[in-house]
């Protein structure tokens, strides 16, 4: 795997699509950068990170056809990459909050953005975007529920050699063709467990989370026994409103 290191870059994701519609004579393709000055996380959020203290980076995989019918098979496969990057350094309660956030205990430590390269109506590979809080100690106001490696372990972490481990964990797992559901459920953030929630259009409710369907949507069984389906953006944990 060719391995780009860069000072700084608006959006490594970016910086990769770019490359990969310019040229193709690599497989596979990572890149971090030192600053990501204009970092994107999902359906339209920004991703904000402290110059020279955080991994901001991406992986281009070729190959990855197989996938194509179901975009959440390979946000579960790469959230649990970053599982088994982080696992290793004693970071205790990691999880996984639906869809995509990585958390230690109730504090939001890394999060991924998935997008596909479609060449026609194929697609042909996928690049995928990492953050991960590292040696950053302190966080804007607007993040209250923002933590670090170091906040947690008091470790201050090398950022280049953690991107190389979990490039190579993201890249075996994007081209494994069978998707460990269970194991995405067993570390699922407050799995039958009782949370408050909101709805997009303010309902307050309480209720178990189930599960998650195999096209994404949140499985929730609310207090009154009714099991309903949620799309990402649509419901929110009121413990982590602001």
């Amino acid at each position: 795997m060719l391995i780009i290191k860069l000072s700084a870059t608006p959006s490594t994701n970016s910086f990769l699509k770019q490359w990969v519609q310019e040229s193709k004579a690599h497989e596979s393709i990572a890149v971090w950068a030192e600053h990501q000055t204009e970092g994107r996380g999902r359906m339209g959020t920004k991703w904000l990170s402290k110059a020279n203290f955080n991994l901001t980076g991406s992986v281009y995989i070729g190959n990855s056809a197989h996938h194509q019918n179901n975009i959440f098979n390979l946000n579960k496969q790469v959230c649990l990459a970053i599982m088994d990057t982080l696992e290793p350094l004693k970071i205790p309660e990691l999880r996984i909050k639906w869809p995509n956030d990585i958390l230690s205990a109730n504090k939001k430590i890394g999060g991924v953005l998935i997008e596909p390269i479609i060449r026609g109506t194929q697609m042909t590979g996928v690049v995928v975007g990492c953050g991960i809080n590292v040696n950053q100690e302190k966080f804007d106001a607007s993040l209250p529920f923002a933590t670090s490696i170091k906040s947690i372990t008091k470790q201050n972490l090398e950022i280049e050699p953690l991107f190389e481990s979990l490039a190579k964990n993201v890249a075996t797992a994007v081209r494994l063709e069978q998707v460990d559901h269970e194991r995405y459920l067993d570390v699922l953030y407050k799995k039958n467990e009782l949370c408050s929630f909101k709805t997009k259009d303010g309902t307050s409710f309480q209720g178990k989370i189930s599960g998650v369907s195999t096209g994404g949507k949140l499985i929730v069984t609310h207090d009154n026994g009714d099991r309903k389906l949620y799309k990402e953006k649509t419901l929110v944990f009121t413990a982590f409103q602001h």
